[in-house]
């Protein structure tokens, strides 16, 4: 009969490797927030599970044992982008009456476009792993929604800023008119 000597499997079981996360909670965590990062500074188009290990300081396995694919670390980041996106331009169309909401909603608008969530919105959106269609929203959320992603192409792609922001005016306008006659 073989038996180690319990020293060595002292060693053995208590050896520590301070190179692996022992929260798996937080590695999810880190690697979603490195996903979400890699959608903002390239899209859909670059991103890859390499790109996200690289940005997230872990190896691709980790991913793959934490997401199972690309695919479904792709639609996760999908959702926190929508989530958060959603959340801060309702709060800051909230943030006050009138006009003063609408700036306020112009300046998230531009923040998202200087940060890559615009960027990652619009490449989701276009790969259809966010759904906009209006089927099933009212009439004034769908034509808000529109307004604001309309100016978050506009920003996104380089049109001058003056002239985004002149579009997302005249927007607003006519869908203050068109809901004022419903």
């Amino acid at each position: 009969m073989f038996r180690l000597a319990p020293f060595l499997l002292t060693l053995t079981i208590d050896r520590r490797d301070n190179n692996v996360p022992k929260d798996a909670a937080s590695t999810r965590s880190n690697i979603l927030d490195a996903a979400v990062q890699t959608l903002q500074r390239g899209g859909v188009e670059g991103f890859t599970l390499d790109a996200v290990a690289r940005r997230a300081g872990v190896v691709k396995g980790l991913i793959l044992y934490h997401y199972a694919s690309r695919g479904r670390l792709l639609r996760a980041a999908a959702s926190q982008i929508a989530a958060s996106r959603s959340a801060a331009l309702e709060q800051a169309w909230r943030s006050a009456p009138g006009t003063a909401g609408l700036d306020a909603c112009w300046e998230e608008l531009r923040r998202q476009a200087e940060d890559g969530t615009a960027r990652a919105w619009i490449s989701l959106c276009s790969a259809g792993l966010i759904d906009r269609s209006a089927r099933n929203a009212a009439f004034e959320d769908a034509a808000r929604e529109a307004v604001v992603d309309g100016c978050a192409v506009a920003l996104a792609t380089g049109v001058p800023l003056a002239d985004a922001r002149d579009a997302y005016d005249a927007l607003w306008l006519t869908l203050l008119e068109v809901t004022a006659r419903r």
